[in-house]
């Protein structure tokens, strides 16, 4: 056997060799998951190029670390082949590795079959292509070491490198200890691989080929330059990314800054930024005294076009209307948006007068119609005025003011403006006295119902009741629903006051039969929002049931709007009180919708003509003749008819005569407490049947 020997310091630079390609490869493969479709093919070709290029390289400076006692030669076409199964097995195990955002089980064996196969091939077509007399003898069980090492370090390797590669935090340290893993598998198997070859004592080298000098300066110039560039191309490519992502953060700061002080939609100022611009004009101010006005704006009825043509309308409009505005506005001033459809401007070096002209323009140059996808729409402001120092020193006292001011012109009927004074403060805290007052009321138990009587229009018997809320207020006495029903449903009180009613109405029915009036009907009105509730009719059964009341002595009066709201609902609804007796009528008819071919689709028995309409009827007149037609086709859908707010004689005369069932107003009798009923039907100026 020839003798050999091994040079360190070579096995040393293959062992760096192929560990600096394993890096960079596992590098460059690290890249592809955040570039786009063409950077990442150039990542996966220059990545599995690197690392077959420092495989091969490896390789063949661990064949030059082999001293023998002849000079070796190559045969150039094999070291290409063992060249090119380096890369080849290198790309298409890297490619394999990174498809997916997880590495697979699949995928890894996969990838590790074929990265040790090429490593494997590679190793031993390299030292096939040495040109030796008598060839190498080899050794079966280093041979499948070698191979086994290869498969499994390749494995452990691959998983280091892809498997874990979603963790941002650990990508270096895993990436530094899969290339020191292949480093030491490739070297391993290498060795292993070299110890298994035996070379006879009468071999000798071939001439021809490449020889060892030539190969080892061949190998190390292209391993440099490849290694060199690719290292090079990655640092640039970090600190392009390293750029892009300082950009990226500094473009998102400023994102976040916009966000914080400035309105998305309008790109206004907010909330935050106009109470800083408010308190540095304080601060600027306060030396001198100087004069500057703060305006709190609030669009009229604006719920109304979303309601009626959705937000993405709304949201244009008021764009529009902040554009609008800004037209009006100088330089200094500082317009905001505070949310929804409240605007707020800080106006410096403004007087009263100064003030009150730029709320005219604003008021004028908003007049004009708006044309916002396909709708014509008419808006208004209503706005307050603040004055520095007049109204207040601190940004709280001057927006408290400027708000009090124009909730004033909300309640003098919107659109307009008004500078603050003492009274309006007066005025808004009694508004809310009274709202908290109201919030109370039905704990305090000073909620009443009131009982006007219901007559047959030919006869004039009474037929039955219509129940009346009434508030017995402890300071302001006995109010009627039109000073508070508004405020009990912008409070969220309706539904519990509603259900009270019910629940009171079926209590007195109880106590008229207890008296031996079973004969008498009650009326209760239903809102909107008590008629929306998914358990309407299992609140009416259940107050009936509780009772023990017959259902048709109880009647529900819903608006026709209400009832028309969402047709299929209220005739399933109209429906299940119809099956359980309860008579339903459309209340205030001859308003709002009045449309009787609708109308007819809803299981309703009872029609109630609007007081309004019977206000203004006269014989032989206009209203007469409509009065007639609804009276006409009512009956026709065996709808009973019953006449509401007969105030004269001439009236109650006209309605009997067009065929009303039922009349209702003062001419007749006015509403009472219970306790008063006896005594009102005893005085009535006719006969009680």
């Amino acid at each position: 056997m020839l003798p050999v020997s091994w040079d360190p310091v070579l096995i040393g630079i293959s062992c760096l060799v192929v560990f600096f390609a394993a890096f960079i490869a596992l590098d460059s493969a690290g890249k592809i998951a955040v570039s786009g479709k063409h950077t990442a093919l150039f990542w996966r070709i220059s990545g599995g190029a690197t690392l077959g290029m420092g495989i091969w390289s490896m390789h063949f400076i661990g064949m030059l670390a082999m001293k023998m006692p002849m000079m070796m030669n190559y045969d150039i076409p094999l070291t290409l082949v063992s060249l090119l199964a380096a890369i080849a097995a290198s790309m298409l195990s890297i490619t394999i590795a990174v498809n997916g955002v997880i590495l697979s089980r699949k995928n890894l064996l996969l990838a590790t079959l074929i990265l040790s196969s090429g490593i494997v091939t590679m190793h031993y077509v390299g030292m096939s292509a040495l040109r030796v007399q008598d060839g190498i003898h080899w050794s079966r069980w280093l041979v499948a070491a070698s191979i086994i090492i290869a498969v499994t370090a390749s494995g452990i390797g691959l998983w280091l490198a892809f498997s874990l590669r979603l963790n941002s935090k650990g990508a270096l340290v895993n990436r530094i200890a899969a290339a020191m893993v292949m480093g030491l598998a490739i070297t391993a198997m290498h060795y292993t691989g070299m110890s298994a070859a035996t070379f006879s004592s009468h071999a000798h080298a071939l001439p021809g080929g490449v020889s060892e000098r030539g190969l080892s300066i061949w190998v190390s110039a292209t391993t440099l330059a490849i290694l060199g560039v690719m290292l090079m191309m990655s640092i640039l490519d970090s600190q392009r990314r390293s750029h892009r992502l300082t950009e990226h953060l500094q473009r998102l700061n400023q994102q976040l800054a916009q966000q914080a002080h400035y309105d998305g939609l309008t790109g206004l100022a907010n909330r935050t930024q106009i109470d800083l611009s408010i308190e540095r004009c304080i601060e600027n101010a306060l030396p001198n005294r100087q004069r500057f006005a703060l305006i709190f704006m609030d669009l009229d009825r604006f719920r109304l076009v979303n309601d009626a043509w959705g937000t993405h309308v709304g949201n244009h409009l008021l764009l529009s209307v902040a554009n609008r505005i800004s037209t009006c506005l100088s330089a200094q001033m500082t317009l905001a948006r505070l949310s929804g459809d409240e605007f707020i401007l800080l106006a410096p070096d403004t007087d009263a007068h100064d003030a009150t002209e730029l709320a005219s323009r604003i008021a004028e140059r908003l007049r004009c119609p708006f044309y916002e996808s396909g709708q014509i729409i008419q808006v208004s402001l209503s706005m307050g005025i603040s004055l520095f120092p007049d109204h207040g020193v601190t940004l709280h006292d001057l927006k408290l003011r400027a708000d009090t001011a124009m909730y004033n012109i909300k309640q003098l009927g919107r659109n307009g403006w008004a500078i603050y004074h003492d009274s309006m403060m007066q005025k808004a805290w009694e508004g809310a006295r009274f709202l908290q007052d109201l919030t109370q009321a039905l704990a305090l138990h000073q909620f009443e119902l009131w009982y006007q009587p219901k007559f047959d229009a030919q006869r004039l018997t009474l037929s039955g009741f219509e129940a009346l809320l009434r508030w017995r207020h402890p300071v302001k006495g006995v109010l009627l629903p039109g000073r508070f029903l508004d405020l009990l449903e912008k409070s969220g009180q309706m539904v519990p006051v509603g259900c009270w009613v019910i629940d009171q109405a079926c209590r007195q029915l109880r106590a008229w039969s207890d008296g031996g009036h079973d004969d008498w009907s009650l009326s209760v009105n239903l809102s909107a929002t008590e008629f929306g509730q998914d358990d309407i009719h299992t609140l009416v059964y259940s107050n009936l049931t509780r009772y023990g009341i017959s259902p048709v002595r109880l009647t529900l009066e819903l608006t026709e709007s209400t009832a028309l709201r969402n047709l299929e609902r209220s005739i399933e609804i109209l429906n299940d009180f119809a099956r359980l007796g309860v008579t339903v009528s459309i209340d205030d008819f001859g308003t709002g919708y009045s449309n009787m071919l609708t109308l007819k689709n809803l299981p309703a028995r009872e029609l109630k003509i609007d007081k309004r309409v019977v206000k203004e009827i006269r014989e032989n007149g206009k209203n007469s003749k409509i009065v007639s037609a609804i009276i006409d086709i009512a009956h026709t859908m065996n709808m009973n008819v019953v006449a509401e707010g007969i105030e004269t004689r001439e009236q109650q005369q006209l309605l009997t005569e067009l065929g009303c069932g039922q009349l209702q107003g003062y001419f007749l009798a006015r509403p009472v407490p219970a306790q008063e009923i006896p005594a009102l039907l005893g005085n009535l100026p006719f006969r009680q049947a």
